[in-house]
């Protein structure tokens, strides 16, 4: 009998212990997956170094993050001024190919307009930036968190990829063979390239945005780079407009989707998830059915391997309750295939509500680290969450899996694979094993 989903938004003045992750990390992180892209943030000079530093401790790589510093007569007569000194030291001494300037709460509790700032300059350097592109938006911290900070950057690129398609006038020629992914802020580089060999396996070409298994997946370089050093080339952006369909993974990446349906008529498809059993079938199905090739004798191997996994584990999840705190899509992954190994209850916090929380089986509200723990305190054999709550499950005694963002006392995280029949048999394991001994992971 399918639970039904119970979601409650707490109405409460502050946040206990929260694990919620700023808008403007979310949107760092998705520029970090387009090659030579550079962020700018508009904002307090301390905000650019958290995000820096959090980002740097997750991926242990290098993040390149510029800033630009709010003083006091900004407040006064307007910040145009400063944009356009630090916009002109950004394209002149580092050339990148895609920069984005990110205002943050403090921007709009000032004021300053920032689109028409950038708006500006772009009229002044015409030239400049002919074979680039500027992006700007507003991150603000007082709403969404990681994941909608990171679909709006993804849309704003594609946005201003179709604006500057509008004015050239042109248009390619479509190509079915190849296929668009918009990889959601839940999946590792370790997932984006299990899907990137996934889809490739079919004889598809894809293009990934963003990309993040070719940039903050380890880099053996020497030297300093201001820049993104991995990523989907903007030369290999221009491309997608002439895809012939649209996987988006993640219903974070749906308004991305119909971007690119709206203005160059690509149809899409959007996975909620492709983690679990029925999941990754229909994943793999979708795209026999698309590329009309049969699947791979290495992923029949895969699959009979992931149901050998989920028979040895049965044991281990059968019955047991378990609690976790994560961003909306990756909730949404999570659960569906814990509920496939045989859990009992699950019980869960967000950041902030989504429609994909209606995929959830089980209560699920908007809060924080305080409300898992007084759902824990009910009973719960397993704590999933950022490293934020690995300190609230040891002091309850409850058996913890780290998930999520940040990730900051495990080695290789970033690589981690959790979807396809490969990242199914891999979690089942890892997590039967942290039910049966209690092994810290």
């Amino acid at each position: 009998m399918a639970m039904e989903l119970s979601f409650e938004q707490r109405d409460r003045p502050l946040a206990i212990n929260p694990f919620r992750v700023s808008q403007s990390l979310g949107g760092v992180l998705a520029l970090q997956g387009i090659f030579r892209s550079l962020p700018v943030l508009h904002g307090p000079q301390g905000c650019a170094e958290s995000i820096q530093t959090v980002l740097s401790r997750h991926f242990r790589e290098p993040i390149p993050l510029q800033n630009i510093a709010m003083q006091e007569y900004n407040l006064i007569f307007g910040g145009e001024k400063t944009i356009h000194e630090v916009l002109q030291i950004v394209f002149t001494k580092h050339n990148p190919d895609v920069v984005a300037v990110v205002g943050s709460s403090m921007t709009e509790a000032v004021g300053e307009d920032l689109p028409g700032a950038v708006r500006s300059f772009r009229k002044l350097h015409e030239k400049m930036l002919q074979d680039k592109l500027l992006l700007e938006l507003y991150l603000p911290d007082y709403e969404g968190s990681l994941e909608s900070g990171y679909a709006r950057m993804t849309e704003a690129a594609l946005r201003e990829l179709a604006s500057r398609y509008r004015a050239g006038g042109s248009s390619k020629a479509r190509r079915k063979d190849r296929i668009n992914l918009l990889a959601g802020s839940h999946l590792t580089p370790g997932d984006v390239m299990e899907l990137k060999e996934i889809i490739s396996s079919f004889g598809l070409e894809v293009i990934v945005l963003p990309d993040l298994s070719s940039s903050l997946a380890g880099h053996l370089l020497v030297g300093h780079m201001s820049l993104s050093r991995g990523g989907v080339p903007l030369d290999y952006l221009w491309e997608m407009a002439a895809s012939g369909f649209t996987l988006a993974v993640g219903s974070s990446m749906e308004p991305a989707a119909r971007i690119l349906e709206e203005e160059f008529g690509i149809g899409y498809h959007i996975f909620p998830s492709v983690s679990g059993l029925e999941a990754t079938d229909g994943f793999f199905g979708f795209l026999q059915r698309y590329s009309r090739n049969a699947v791979q004798m290495k992923y029949r191997w895969q699959r009979q391997f992931a149901l050998d996994c989920l028979l040895d584990t049965r044991a281990s999840f059968r019955g047991k309750q378990v609690v976790a705190a994560l961003e909306p899509d990756h909730l949404v992954s999570v659960q569906a295939w814990l509920w496939e190994a045989g859990i009992k209850a699950f019980s869960a916090v967000v950041p902030f509500s989504t429609s994909a929380l209606e995929l959830v089986k089980g209560d699920t509200i908007e809060g924080d680290l305080q409300d898992l723990q007084l759902m824990a305190n009910r009973g719960a054999d397993l704590w999933i969450s950022n490293s934020y709550g690995e300190h609230v499950a040891k002091e309850l005694g409850i058996r913890f899996m780290p998930m999520g963002f940040p990730v900051l006392n495990r080695y290789g995280s970033p690589y981690s694979v959790s979807l396809g029949y490969r990242g199914m048999a891999d979690l089942l394991n890892s997590l039967g094993n942290v039910l049966m001994n209690g092994e810290r992971v």
